[in-house]
């Protein structure tokens, strides 16, 4: 009859014991024999599984670091594919050093279980039983050895819950270690939008100033400062987010943030110089337009000559973007300063002077480009210039000389002293024709394009009783002398102008007047205004003794003021 087990009393449990003892002899010795081993099972179980799991931690840990402190790790992955630095740890060395500690510990494990348990204790100790320690019965024997069964089987359930420890706490870290992942990148992410937000926002584009490319640059080639190997893709990823390592160890920042614009750069499709500093200010593409022998070298150095003076009185900061741009600044104003002047530009196609400029509040990298004439008298030539396409700004250099509705009003001796200045090839009417329909061609937004007209030669003009005296009112004047159509052709074809007049010659030339040199760098800042850039009020620096004190004579002072 079966009795529910809620019926169980002290009697009928008496019953179902001695029920257990009442069939064969080996049933009843394995009874007593589980019985006495369970002790002995939970006893080996308790002192096995931390034993082991504590080896587990202690082999994993070292597998994860260094195999012999202060020596390079040769299981480090070297520098290699297309950039020569070494991958984030996090993008891959990780989860390989993260498998071979896994695997390293998991191996202790069964190691420890074969070699140590069932090798070692196990089989020495049944070897021990075999020993003449008296006559044993058969009996005897078979208890002592199911004894060490006993044993082997509490260490093994004991290494088994130590495994599956080990596997919970390596699932637990590899989550930690896919969420760290995760967020580092997060942080890339959220690193190369900072950049291109900042590109976006501050409207800042790259470009070559290299004849032959002028082009787009959206990441240039940076190359390291201690090895010089080239980096093509120097920016966050898997090789780090805010810095990577080099191959020679040299750190470097991956990020305008780290000042990554601090290092010298190329471009990646010529493979020539950037200028430093490109990317973290706006760049301004102005273009001088002129016909031969205008004056538009005489010009460039002028306006930069200018544009360092203010930055001597505090008004700017002016700092040379390449190098080589300040040693040929420096080599003309020695000519200059000898009297002799300064030579046609003869490249085909010209590379831009290059100078970062800071105002009050902000930066911008200014690109000059001087093209010779030869490159403007032509549609083909001028569609060659590529850089019109990038131009944020026109500076239109004007030789009135060269116009026949002026020169028909000089004397014959005026005329002579006219040749006698060279004046440009051509018209600047013809200029201006030519420019206007290509520029509108190249870049599609003239309209929107400022434009910066320079009357030059002031000096020869004022030399000249048979025309008016070039006041302030430049566009009037030009007026009053004939290229009333050039005037009325700017005001309706670009969106914002400026009329200006300047003497290169005397303010550069060997006796050069300080207020004619300020002078020279008004169009080009009335420029970069249009771009957003303020300058700051002249500060007094004549009782420092950083500028020497200007002659009462000089009639530039009375113009600057």
């Amino acid at each position: 009859m079966n009795v529910a087990p809620d019926d169980v009393t002290s009697e009928n449990l008496d019953e179902h014991i001695a029920g257990l003892f009442s069939g064969p002899w080996w049933v009843s010795a394995l009874v007593v024999l589980l019985a006495i081993q369970m002790p002995v099972v939970v006893y080996n179980l308790l002192r096995s599984a931390p034993v082991a799991y504590v080896r587990f931690v202690t082999v994993t840990g070292r597998a994860l670091g260094p195999l012999k402190p202060g020596v390079a790790d040769p299981r480090l992955v070297p520098p290699g594919g297309t950039e020569p630095a070494y991958r984030s740890y996090w993008a891959g060395q990780a989860w390989q050093d993260a498998l071979a500690a896994a695997r390293a510990g998991l191996t202790e494990l069964w190691r420890r279980t074969v070699d140590v348990w069932v090798l070692d204790r196990l089989m020495s100790q049944c070897s021990s039983y075999r020993k003449s320690y008296g006559r044993r019965d058969t009996g005897e024997i078979f208890f002592l050895r199911a004894f060490v069964f006993g044993v082997a089987a509490g260490a093994l359930l004991g290494t088994l819950a130590a495994a599956l420890t080990a596997v919970a706490t390596l699932l637990v870290f590899a989550a930690l270690a896919g969420v760290a992942c995760l967020a580092l990148v997060l942080g890339v992410l959220a690193v190369r939008g900072l950049d291109s937000a900042r590109l976006t926002v501050g409207r800042i584009r790259m470009k070559c100033p290299h004849p032959g490319c002028y082009r787009s640059v959206a990441l240039p080639v940076y190359r390291c400062p201690r090895c010089r190997s080239q980096h093509r893709a120097l920016r966050p990823g898997r090789y780090g987010v805010l810095r990577r390592v080099c191959a020679c160890d040299q750190r470097l920042p991956t990020s305008f943030i780290t000042g990554r614009h601090r290092l010298d750069a190329e471009c990646p499709v010529c493979g020539l110089p950037l200028p430093d500093g490109l990317g973290s200010a706006r760049l301004v593409h102005v273009a001088l337009i002129g016909g031969t022998s205008a004056g538009k070298t005489m010009l460039v150095h002028a306006m930069v000559a200018g544009l360092l003076a203010r930055g001597d009185t505090g008004e700017l900061t002016v700092r040379w973007a390449r190098e080589e741009d300040r040693r040929e600044y420096e080599h003309g104003a020695s000519r200059l300063a000898s009297g002799s002047v300064l030579g046609k530009t003869t490249a085909v196609l010209p590379t831009a002077v290059m100078l970062n400029i800071g105002g009050r509040h902000r930066r911008r990298l200014l690109y000059l480009y001087d093209p010779r004439g030869e490159n403007i008298e032509s549609a083909q030539r001028l569609r060659e210039q590529e850089y019109l396409a990038h131009a944020d700004a026109v500076l239109l250099v004007v030789d009135a000389l060269a116009d026949p509705s002026v020169t028909a009003r000089l004397t014959p001796d005026e005329r002579d002293r006219a040749d006698a200045a060279s004046p440009a090839g051509e018209s600047p009417m013809d200029t201006y024709d030519r420019l206007t329909g290509e520029l509108a061609a190249m870049s599609g937004r003239r309209r929107r394009t400022p434009v910066a007209v320079v009357v030059t030669k002031r000096d020869v003009l004022h030399g000249l009783d048979s025309l008016p005296t070039v006041d302030h009112d430049v566009a009037a004047w030009l007026r009053t002398v004939g290229l009333e159509n050039l005037v009325r052709g700017l005001e309706h074809d670009f969106g914002a102008c400026l009329f200006a007049s300047v003497s290169a010659w005397d303010a550069v030339g060997a006796r050069p007047r300080a207020g004619e040199r300020r002078r020279a760098a008004d169009p080009v800042l009335w420029l970069l205004g249009r771009t957003g850039l303020r300058t700051r009020k002249a500060r007094q620096v004549i009782a420092s003794g950083r500028v020497p004190p200007r002659p009462t004579t000089d009639p530039g002072v009375a113009e600057s003021s």
